[in-house]
């Protein structure tokens, strides 16, 4: 259960915090398609990593803002439900993917957190007025 002392700010803007990670994320994928080297590939880990971390955590705080407070932890199910569906499909598209080649793998992977970024931007405002109304 989120508790006031795990979420952002009240001045943190949840939708660029979640474009920000998408963006990171990107940039990880990006880095393990042209990755060639045992460090690369751990930079592109990293990187990735810390993009997964902050949208993880900042879709919790979205999730929980947006929520009634009574129904919270169903909504907290749903998007775990969510991610899981996401995680389930992931290997079966990506194994694909890399029969074409692990180029086409990481830049698609990096295409679609883009993607991901710039449809959080365009939300953004509804996020916005339904977290202040």
């Amino acid at each position: 259960m989120i508790t006031t002392e795990d979420r952002p700010p009240a001045d943190f803007d949840k939708s660029r915090g979640l474009a920000t990670g998408f963006t990171i994320a990107a940039c990880g994928n990006a880095v393990a398609a042209a990755a060639s080297a045992t460090v690369l590939y751990g930079l592109a880990v990293a990187v990735s990593t810390l993009g997964e971390i902050l949208v993880f955590a900042v879709t919790a705080a979205v999730v929980a803002d947006l929520a009634p407070a009574h129904l919270r932890g169903r909504h907290n199910g749903l998007i775990g439900m969510a991610w899981g569906t996401g995680f389930l499909i992931a290997p079966i598209a990506g194994t694909r993917l890399l029969v074409i080649g692990s180029t086409t793998l990481w830049l698609s992977c990096a295409a679609l957190s883009l993607v991901a970024a710039l449809c959080q931007l365009s939300l953004a405002p509804a996020l916005r007025r339904r977290a202040a109304g």
